[in-house]
């Protein structure tokens, strides 16, 4: 019996020695932060029409959205790394923000998020 004991106490510690630590993993929160470059607005309203940084762009039907993706490769030519945020409504159609979507990877957008839209 108390060998089986000695052999549990062995395991015991053995198995107390391979525990890995926890590590503190670094971050970045999201929000503006000091130094950082303010983030361009794509917008979609409810009718499809799309706004860059508040200025209206293409048609509310058009799919291909040339103005758009001229004015996103713009950006992305001064500052490759320029943060654009898709802001769509609630009620847009989501064919409207697959259009944008589109248009974004055909700019070379590679900093893209989604926003919420104001209540």
């Amino acid at each position: 019996m108390l060998d089986v004991l000695f052999v549990l106490l062995l395991f015991f510690m053995v198995s107390a020695g391979a525990q890995k630590h926890e590590a503190s993993i670094s971050t970045q929160l999201p929000g503006n932060q000091p130094g950082k470059d303010i983030p361009v607005h794509v917008e979609i309203d409810v009718d499809g029409q799309i706004a860059v940084n508040g200025e209206s762009t293409d048609t509310p039907t058009a799919t291909a959205l040339p103005q758009t993706v001229a004015r996103l490769k713009a950006i992305v030519a001064e500052n490759p790394k320029q943060p654009i945020v898709l802001i769509p409504t609630r009620s847009s159609r989501h064919q409207r923000v697959v259009d944008v979507l589109n248009a974004c990877a055909a700019a070379g957008v590679k900093n893209l998020a989604f926003g919420a839209a104001p209540e």
